[in-house]
């Protein structure tokens, strides 16, 4: 199984973030502006950072909150 890095998930909500621009996807405003924040903040970090996933939240191999999801109700 691939690491789950800063690249990994960098690819995967890059790919995310194009979709719902070219209007592929349209998720809610809160999941947008999520997708947004978290690849501004992914780019700015070193590729093969450790990325953890708990709580509905991503956290970085230090423990730093990186980012939280939006709440399930505003989807």
């Amino acid at each position: 199984m691939k690491e789950l890095d800063v690249g990994h998930y960098l690819d995967i909500y890059t790919l995310r973030k194009e979709m719902q621009e070219e209007g592929i996807t349209n998720p809610s405003k809160d999941i947008r502006k999520f997708t947004h924040e978290f690849v501004e903040k992914l780019e700015n970090m070193p590729l093969n950072e450790k990325i953890i996933l708990k709580n509905h939240s991503f956290f970085d191999s230090s423990g730093n909150l990186i980012i939280k999801f939006p709440d399930n109700d505003k989807w």
